[in-house]
């Protein structure tokens, strides 16, 4: 029976030669990162001995690598984190810890690692979305929790939630971060949950007053587009997709839409 600094009991299942298995879903998680890094630092030796280290993709092994260091921290600091909010731990020392994460400004951190973890599921080919997206939901509630006046977790969290297909509730999140910081991204953001929520009128209404802003805003005139295109408008998305292309180049899906509206006209 291991035993963890505080005298609680860390409860392990059995043993199989070297592995350790335990009843924690949580450290089982840590524990089999830790093990799979091991494996793969051994098996990338092994093809730099063969290979030589031209032939190499470096770029992508540290990506891989500081994807896989960042889970077995994050899974660390939710372990930690776990602990320290459960109803036997003293009240005293739940407050003296988040003081010390408000001195430390570790909102930041978890900023930083909700945007990581939002970046990572739009690069990778598979992800378990309400996992991934409520763990974002609960880095930016911690970094809120340190630092209430944190702009950035309240729009990371807004985009955690239309992940989720909850576009009301992201909506609000992205309004509190308007409230503490204007910037036209969180504006964009509002009316393209909008346009996912087929609001449609109130999307480009939002769209428009972006616009008022900053009359070559692309984002805003391609996303007029699209809740045009979404209304059944194909004749003003044709318009606005016009507009947006003398701007910038529409990406792959944009330019399908757009060929899809100038069928229908």
């Amino acid at each position: 029976m291991k035993k963890q600094d505080d005298g609680e009991d860390i409860k392990v299942n059995r043993r199989k030669g070297d592995k350790v298995y335990f009843e924690s879903t949580l450290l089982q998680q840590i524990s089999d990162g830790i093990d799979f890094l091991r494996d793969e630092s051994k098996e990338i030796l092994s093809e730099l001995d063969i290979k030589g280290l031209d032939d190499v993709d470096v770029r992508e092994f540290g990506e891989n690598t500081l994807d896989q260091i960042s889970d077995i921290a994050d899974d660390l600091s939710q372990f930690k984190s776990e602990i320290i909010d459960s109803d036997e731990f003293p009240q005293r020392i739940k407050e003296y810890s988040l003081d010390a994460k408000r001195a430390l400004n570790s909102d930041g951190d978890y900023v930083r690692r909700a945007q990581r973890r939002l970046d990572r599921q739009n690069s990778r080919d598979s992800v378990n979305i309400y996992k991934a997206n409520g763990r974002i939901i609960e880095l930016c509630d911690k970094a809120i929790e340190v630092n209430p006046s944190n702009a950035e977790a309240y729009y990371l969290k807004g985009r955690a939630l239309v992940n989720l297909d909850k576009y009301s509730q992201a909506i609000e999140e992205y309004i509190n971060s308007l409230a503490i910081e204007d910037d036209i991204k969180v504006w964009i953001a509002i009316a393209n949950a909008n346009t996912l929520n087929e609001d449609y009128e109130d999307a480009i209404n939002v769209y428009d007053s972006v616009l008022e802003k900053d009359e070559n805003s692309f984002e805003a005139i391609k996303g007029k587009a699209l809740a045009y295109y979404a209304s059944g408008d194909y004749k003003k998305a044709d318009e606005e997709f016009k507009k947006a292309s003398a701007i910038d180049s529409l990406d792959s899906s944009s330019k399908e839409i757009w060929d899809e509206c100038l069928e229908k006209i």
